[in-house]
């Protein structure tokens, strides 16, 4: 039960801090006055004041926020105040929420490369797992074998399976087998899968390999980058009106409490997640997002001048009617998860 509590409360609270803490340091690094760093939300608990900043601890302890001067609609002559700071120093600190986010997911996937190493698929004809209730089960093919032939052809790499049994016409293979020191003969009738391919039912032999600091770095890189194109095709299918599987705060709370449960490596594994789709989602040019924000900077600096209070009202309209949006569609999903 305690668990169910905490770990969603941590999960936010370390995604949303760590963006926060993003936008504070790079504010704090380009000459910003940052007139509070509270951490957690609601009514104060303590807080004390170190320089020109109040350092709060709140009564929620789900994330945090920044307060920094001249970020408000408010005209001010403070010259530490974001509207006073250069265009590149108010761009940093826009994007820097989203970038340690990013820099938050990497860094967890090096690490966990680092500890746990990984898997690579080396293509040869034999077999890591069989699944339940396959003709593979049926016809007692085992880990570790080795498919010598199919319907007399040779094998030689994991590739020429599926080649083979896409040939099979009927469905019915013959099979040769190497288990250890023992040969055998088998004669399998394949089953369709929820594609409509016929399968024998076992998956490759995946090599375990450590991973050398600068591997890891590399591996993490590419985990990154692969996600956030998916996570770019899911927005368009959602854009597009195909099915798109997108959660709301009570999906991301149901899914840490499970994560939790197996334990605390899949749980960072989990707000590495979260964390990548929090930065990449928050870059988006649309308004209210940092994404929004940007690109309203970028344009007030290449023109020289603040835009109109009309077009900034009816872009800050927009923003809400997306974000709106998204969020009774997320909600949905969470409902629609929680009655299944």
């Amino acid at each position: 039960m305690i668990v169910n509590i905490l770990a969603p409360i941590f999960v936010f609270a370390v995604i949303v801090l760590v963006h926060e803490g993003g936008h504070f340091l790079l504010a704090k690094a380009t000459g910003m006055r940052v007139i509070e760093f509270a951490v957690g939300f609601g009514p104060r608990i303590v807080s004390r004041k170190i320089g020109e900043t109040l350092y709060s601890l709140r009564i929620i302890p789900l994330g945090g926020f920044n307060r920094i001067a001249g970020m408000d609609s408010e005209e001010t002559e403070d010259p530490k105040a974001f509207s006073k700071r250069p265009v590149w120093a108010r761009l940093l600190v826009i994007a820097a929420g989203s970038i340690f986010n990013v820099l938050l997911a990497y860094f967890i996937y090096a690490g966990v490369f680092l500890y746990e190493g990984y898997y690579s698929f080396p293509n040869i004809p034999v077999v890591g797992t069989v699944l339940e209730n396959s003709a593979a089960a049926k016809s007692g093919i085992r880990p570790g074998d080795r498919i010598i032939s199919i319907n007399e052809k040779d094998i030689s790499t994991w590739t020429n399976i599926g080649e083979e049994t896409r040939l099979s016409g009927n469905g019915e293979i013959s099979l040769t087998l190497q288990s250890g020191e023992e040969r055998r003969n088998l004669h399998l009738s394949l089953k369709e899968n929820e594609e409509g391919r016929r399968i024998i039912g076992i998956t490759p032999y995946m090599e375990h390999q450590e991973a050398g600091f600068f591997k890891a770095l590399s591996l993490s890189f590419n985990r990154c980058v692969f996600l956030i194109r998916m996570m770019g095709g899911g927005l368009i299918n959602m854009i597009s009106g195909h099915e798109a599987d997108v959660a709301g705060p009570i999906g991301v709370a149901r899914m840490a409490t499970e994560v939790a449960d197996t334990g605390i490596l899949p749980l960072f594994l989990f707000i590495a997640l979260l964390s990548l789709n929090l930065g990449f989602l928050n870059l988006l040019p649309v308004p209210l997002l940092d994404g929004g924000v940007l690109v309203m900077t970028l344009i007030e600096g290449i023109s020289g001048k603040k835009l109109p209070e009309k077009a900034l009202y009816y872009i800050q309209a927009v923003g809400v009617t997306i974000l709106l949006g998204l969020f009774i569609f997320a909600m949905c999903n969470d409902i629609n998860g929680l009655l299944k």
